[in-house]
């Protein structure tokens, strides 16, 4: 009977050492070629940009696994035109977990938050960071992965380091161009200008003012009384709200678990 006493026991212990499996807190699926911004948006005029789709994002899912928050990017076209990993596409998640916060996605983004954030990630590559609601970088433990084959970007937070439970948090994701100047770095994301350049996007404005995002996802309208509301607002519309009288930049709109 010993032999059989040890193959249970070290059975036993091979699953208590076999880690949780993933659990999708959440997932939404964005339209296939809408990466056009406020409805125009081009891609700079190199090479690299030829195939089109690097800031195409078509599914965006909140994951929970071993204490850590993992938010994965679908994007339609990833690709490595340097053999240095993905250098073309950013993502970012701002995160809201209280009251207060940055009312302004970071890094030349160009965009406020419907919800102020407490953190902001961005990743290009294998390379991730966050910053605080003053904008200063925070280490906490993330990282990021990213499968040009499988066309995703995955980024790993802590939650215990985010100080909250996750369930009634609010996450704004967008997806831009990098342009991380040459220097190999993390970058901003890459600037969108009236007229598409070599390394700059066409579509927007020459003054600065408007969004340097290219895709985002857009929550389906509250329901009142178990009835989907009227006013369903578009992609096009949320980016192309921001206004130069005004000196406005546009809003993102932010996800809630449900």
């Amino acid at each position: 009977m010993k032999p059989i006493i040890f193959i249970t026991v070290a059975a036993a212990a091979m699953i208590l050492s076999c880690p949780a499996a993933a659990e999708t807190l959440a997932k939404w699926v964005d339209p296939e070629s809408d990466d056009t911004g406020d409805g125009d948006y081009t891609y700079p005029t190199n090479p690299v940009f030829e195939e089109g789709g690097q800031a195409d994002l078509l599914a965006f899912s909140i994951e929970k696994e071993d204490g850590n928050l993992i938010f994965e990017f679908h994007l339609r076209n990833l690709v490595d035109p340097w053999g240095v990993g993905n250098r073309l596409t950013m993502v970012a998640v701002a995160i809201d977990t209280q009251e207060g916060g940055d009312e302004e996605l970071r890094r030349n983004a160009n965009v406020l938050l419907e919800t102020p954030s407490e953190y902001q990630i961005f990743a290009a590559g294998e390379t991730v960071q966050v910053i605080d609601e003053n904008s200063e970088p925070v280490d906490v433990g993330a990282s990021a992965a990213t499968d040009i084959e499988g066309n995703t970007i995955r980024i790993s937070v802590p939650i215990k380091e985010l100080n909250g439970a996750a369930s009634d948090w609010r996450f704004t994701p967008a997806v831009g161009l990098q342009d991380d100047y040459g220097a190999g770095g993390l970058g901003d994301f890459r600037e969108v200008k009236a007229e598409a350049g070599e390394w700059r996007g066409g579509g927007g404005d020459d003054l600065a003012i408007d969004p340097n995002i290219y895709d985002i996802v857009v929550p389906a309208p509250r329901k009142v009384l178990g009835i989907f509301g009227s006013g369903a607002k578009t992609q096009e519309g949320i980016l192309g709200a921001y206004s130069l009288e005004r000196a406005r930049m546009a809003e993102l709109p932010a996800l809630e678990i449900e």
